[in-house]
């Protein structure tokens, strides 16, 4: 059935059950625009990394030019001071590593090659994980370090300045001893025919297979509770709470909590008092605001650090009170540069100085305010929209529940609660992901002219529906304050 890879260890070790049902396939496919684009630039940041040794053998393609060909050939050659992308297979387990390095006493380094641009906890475990094998394969690893991207690389420097490196040796060996004492458990309940009994913990909440594992045919969940804290989850659990309804009353909640388990508990919605004012703040002629963004691993434009976020397109919808639509603007960037600079006067010219201007989430604001920051002679005029910004996701928050939002508030929750002749599923483009990887294979030449025009169609009609949300929220809303 194959070998124990990195991600199926990896999963064990946060939940047996989750490692054993990785193991047999059962993890959901990722699929969508959103998960190409970072496939694509994954691999084009292995490549860039391979330009820092240019004497690296590559042992995939010698392999596939000698199907006889062993690792070990390779590792016993002392002309050979690099190798990448080869593969080990030892006591079961898998991994194919991205640069080992010949150090002068024999022994090696590792090297891990990753697209973030800050040191994250969990790259830790992976090159353990690879230090692991190695081990068990009879390769001694004395220095292991990440190669990760420099918030300092601008589009056309050397490929020499697009990474940094940290050693992580210290923390590796530690982590390695701890993975090879588990490791003969982890191959046995791996490799078992019976799958390990799950049991509810914390970090069940975001497993991708909580629907099917302990959330199934479960109503209501612990985790429906909004901004519940890791320790609370712990002590619920503990008192075998799985349920809202099973919290005790003297289980210490935050006052939305507290809104939540009484909704659940008395199967009715949830209306403040102040709701009503909060909806006559909201100042005539109403503005509806959505932005799209992009975030490439590698700059897209020159100047742009790598993840830069980057402003592409608005749809911007003016109405009078009773939610029609008076104006609609909206706009898409030029492929071909960083537009932040045209966005910002086009926002200026068409939200004019009245009204509230009306978002959903904080993104927005946040966005004026880095615009402002970054175009001095503008900001008096942006900073005179950001205080016009009325943020409606946070109207919602505090003053509106139904149980069916499941203890959240996004526009892509609530809206089918609210408004379920309202839909994204008939859209070619549905979600900000998959908007922002089409701008971005647009903006990297991917696309030929007919594809482009069709899917910037595809980028305005999916923003557009976000602002027509808004409208319809709003109006909701106004409708349960009448």
């Amino acid at each position: 059935m194959g070998y124990i890879n990195k991600t199926v260890f990896i999963n064990y070790l946060s939940c047996h059950t989750l490692g054993w049902m990785t193991k047999r396939g059962a993890l959901p496919r990722l699929a969508g625009l959103n998960n190409e684009l970072l496939t694509l630039e994954g691999r084009n940041v292995h490549k860039a990394s391979r330009q820092l040794f240019p004497d690296a053998v590559n042992a995939k393609i010698l392999k596939a030019g000698n199907p006889t060909l062993d690792i070990r050939d390779l590792i016993s050659n002392t002309d050979i001071k690099t190798i990448y992308d080869a593969q080990f297979v030892a006591g079961g387990f898998s991994v194919k590593t991205d640069i080992l390095q010949r150090l002068e006493d024999n022994s090696w380094r590792l090297f891990e090659v990753k697209s973030g641009s800050k040191y994250k906890v969990k790259y830790i475990s992976d090159m353990s994980f690879s230090a692991m094998v190695l081990s068990k394969y009879g390769i001694k690893i004395c220095k292991t370090s990440v190669l990760h991207l420099s918030n300092y690389y601008r589009l056309g420097m050397d490929i020499s300045r697009l990474f940094t490196e940290l050693d992580c040796t210290e923390k590796v060996e530690l982590k390695v001893q701890e993975f090879l004492s588990l490791s003969d458990k982890a191959f046995e309940d791996i490799e078992s025919e019976n799958m390990p009994q799950p049991y509810l913990k914390r970090t069940c909440k975001n497993c991708p297979l909580f629907d099917g594992c302990m959330g199934k045919d479960v109503k209501n969940h612990i985790f429906d509770l909004p901004r519940l804290s890791m320790l609370a989850m712990e002590e619920l659990i503990a008192l075998g709470a799985d349920t809202i309804d099973k919290v005790p009353d003297d289980f210490e909640l935050t006052e939305m909590q507290k809104v939540v388990k009484n909704s659940v508990l008395t199967t009715t919605n949830y209306v403040s008092e102040n709701l009503k004012i909060e909806i006559e703040n909201i100042k005539q002629p109403f503005y509806y605001l959505d932005f799209e963004f992009v975030t490439t691993i590698m700059p897209l434009y020159p100047n742009i650090a790598p993840h830069t976020q980057l402003l592409t397109q608005f749809s911007l919808d003016k109405t009078d009170n009773l939610g029609n639509i008076l104006n609609h603007h909206e706009y898409i960037a030029d492929i071909t540069k960083d537009c932040r600079r045209e966005i910002a006067e086009k926002l200026i010219e068409y939200l004019g100085e009245e009204g509230s201007v009306i978002t959903y989430a904080n993104s927005e604001r946040i966005s004026v305010s880095k615009l402002s920051a970054m175009f001095p002679d503008l900001s008096d005029k942006l900073n005179k929209i950001i205080e016009r910004i009325v943020d409606l996701e946070l109207i919602v928050r505090k003053n509106y529940y139904d149980i069916n939002f499941r203890g959240r508030s996004s526009i892509k929750k609530v809206l089918p609660v609210l408004i379920p002749e309202m839909s994204y599923a008939g859209l070619e483009i549905g979600e900000g992901g998959d908007a922002a990887a089409a701008f971005a294979f647009m903006a990297m030449g991917l696309y030929d002219n007919a594809r482009i025009e069709e899917t910037k169609k595809n980028l305005l009609r999916y923003c557009a529906q976000d602002t027509l949300a808004m409208i319809r929220i709003h109006q909701f809303l106004v409708g349960v304050v009448k």
